[in-house]
C-alpha cells in the first residue's frame, strides 16, 4: 500500500514538472508555483502572470487561475461557480488515490466553506447568529486580558519573545475555545489538530491528506461528546447558540453541528494567527511604517487592513465551474477548477496604486482577504478585533522591539501563508508597564 502510494506520488511529481514546463514555455498559461517559489516570494510570480492575463489556463492543475482583482471579486459573487470540491471529478479522484482509501471530510462531510446554496444559505443563517457584531465587540475586555497574559510570558532574562508561538497562536485558540465553551486543558491539542487540519488542502499528498483526515475525525468525535453534553447542560457559549439556533423552523443536524464546530475552530484560529504574525513581520520589514504606527495609534485599524492586503493569511481559494460559459474572455468548461488568487488580486495595480508598497496611510484599501459574496468570512470582525488588541498592547509593551536574527519557516501549504515563528528582541529597560 505504501509502495503504491509512493509510486503514484512519484508519477504525479513527474507529471507536474512536465505540465508546468508546458504551461510556461508552450501553453502561455499559469504554471503555478513550486513550494519553494511560494515560500520565497509568491508576489513576484503573481505579478509576472497577472500581466499576461488576469485569467490564465493551467494545464498543471487542469483548470484556471484567476489573478486580477476585478476577476477574483467577480468569481466570488458569480453563482455559476461552486465551492464544492465534489464537483471536480479529477480532483476528487486524485484526493481519493492520494488518501489511499482513508475517509476525507471535505468530501464526506463538507462544511460552510465548501457548500453551495441552498445548503450553504441555510447553514450560514443558522451559524451567523453566534457572530453578531454586538456580541463580538463585547469580547474586547476578555481579549485584552488574554493578550496581557500572553505578553506576560516574556522572559526579561533573554530579552527575546516569539510573537507567533507566545501570542499569535494561543490568542485566537483561547478566544475561539472560550466562545465555544471548551475547557482550557484541551487547548494544546486543539492547536495541534488545527495545524494538522490544513493538510486537507494538500490534495495530491497522501501523507498530508491522511494527517488532515485523522485530525478532522478526532475533532468530529470530540465535538460529538461536547454537543451531547451541551444539549443537557446549555451554557452561555456558541455551541449552545448553534444547538438552539432556528431559522424558519429549521435547525442544524447533529453532523452539521460537528462540522460547523470544526470549521469555527480552524477558521477562527489559523487565519488570525497568520494575520498577527504576517502583520508584525511586515511592520518590522518597514521600520518607517512601524514608527508611524507607534506615534499614532489611531492608524491601527487602517494598518490592519493594509496588512491584510499586503500579506494575506489565505492566498488562494478554489472554485469549480458549474457549466460551460465565458468568463472574462476565457471559455470555461463544466467542473473545471479555478484558483482564486487572493494574494495576486490584492496587489493588482488596477485597484491599489503602487500595490507592492506597504503603506498604513493608504486610502480606500481594496482587498479580498476575507473572501467576497456569500462566502464572506463569518469571523472577520472577530479577527480584526483580536488583531487590533494584540497590536495595540504589543506596541505598548515592546516599543523598541527589533526582529532577532533567525531563519523564517513559512507554511509549506499553498492555501495559507505565514511564519511558524517570529522572534523579536527588546531591552528590558525600555519596557512599558502594563
Amino acid at each position: 500500500m505504501r509502495l503504491r502510494r509512493t509510486l503514484l506520488q512519484a508519477l504525479g511529481t513527474a507529471s507536474f514538472k512536465v505540465l508546468r514546463q508546458f504551461d510556461r514555455l508552450v501553453g502561455n498559461g499559469y504554471s503555478g508555483m513550486t513550494p519553494e517559489e511560494a515560500v520565497e516570494d509568491p508576489y513576484k510570480e503573481y505579478k509576472y502572470f497577472r500581466e499576461k492575463s488576469p485569467v490564465l489556463r493551467t494545464h498543471t492543475n487542469r483548470g484556471w487561475y484567476v489573478l486580477g482583482y476585478e476577476q477574483v471579486q467577480a468569481a466570488f459573487k458569480d453563482p455559476r461557480f461552486s465551492s464544492d470540491v465534489r464537483n471536480n471529478k479529477f480532483l476528487t479522484r486524485m484526493m481519493r488515490v492520494a488518501a489511499d482509501g482513508a475517509p476525507l471530510p471535505l468530501l464526506e462531510d463538507p462544511t460552510l466553506l465548501n457548500l453551495d446554496p441552498p445548503d450553504h444559505t441555510r447553514l450560514r443563517k443558522l451559524a451567523q447568529q453566534g457572530f453578531l457584531h454586538k456580541f463580538i465587540q463585547s469580547l474586547e475586555p476578555k481579549i485584552e486580558s488574554i493578550v496581557r497574559e500572553c505578553l506576560d510570558d516574556y522572559d526579561p532574562a533573554t530579552g527575546r519573545y516569539d510573537v507567533v508561538t507566545q501570542l499569535a497562536e494561543p490568542l485566537p485558540a483561547i478566544v475561539i475555545a472560550q466562545l465555544l465553551g471548551l475547557p482550557d486543558e484541551d487547548l494544546p491539542r486543539f492547536h495541534q489538530l488545527s495545524n494538522e487540519l490544513l493538510n486537507l488542502t494538500a490534495f495530491s499528498d497522501g501523507e498530508r491528506l491522511s494527517i488532515g483526515a485523522n485530525a478532522s475525525n478526532e475533532l468530529n468525535d470530540y465535538f460529538k461528546k461536547v454537543v451531547t453534553y451541551k444539549r443537557e447542560n446549555p451554557g452561555q457559549d456558541m455551541i449552545t447558540l448553534l444547538i438552539e439556533a432556528e431559522e424558519a423552523g429549521d435547525r442544524l443536524t447533529s453532523q452539521e453541528l460537528y462540522s460547523t464546530c470544526v470549521l469555527l475552530l480552524i477558521a477562527g484560529h489559523e487565519t488570525t494567527t497568520r494575520l498577527i504574525g504576517n502583520g508584525l513581520y511586515t511592520l518590522l520589514q518597514h521600520p518607517d511604517q512601524l514608527e508611524m504606527l507607534k506615534q499614532d495609534a489611531e492608524l491601527l485599524p487602517n494598518a490592519i487592513e493594509e496588512m491584510l492586503r499586503y500579506e494575506p493569511p489565505v492566498q488562494v481559494m478554489p472554485r469549480f465551474a458549474r457549466e460551460n460559459f465565458e468568463f472574462f474572455g476565457q471559455q470555461l468548461k463544466k467542473n473545471q477548477l479555478l484558483g482564486l488568487m487572493i494574494g495576486s488580486a490584492n496587489r493588482d495595480p488596477a485597484m491599489n496604486r503602487n500595490p507592492d508598497t506597504f503603506d498604513i496611510n493608504r486610502k480606500d484599501i481594496s482587498h479580498v482577504s476575507f473572501g467576497h459574496g456569500i462566502h464572506l468570512c463569518l469571523g472577520l470582525n472577530l479577527a480584526r478585533l483580536e488583531a487590533k488588541v494584540a497590536f495595540r498592547l504589543l506596541l505598548e509593551r515592546f516599543p523598541d522591539m527589533t526582529m532577532a536574527e533567525q531563519k523564517l519557516n513559512w507554511t509549506p501549504i499553498p492555501l495559507v501563508r505565514g511564519v511558524d515563528s517570529l522572534i523579536i528582541e527588546t531591552n528590558e529597560a525600555d519596557l512599558v508597564a502594563n
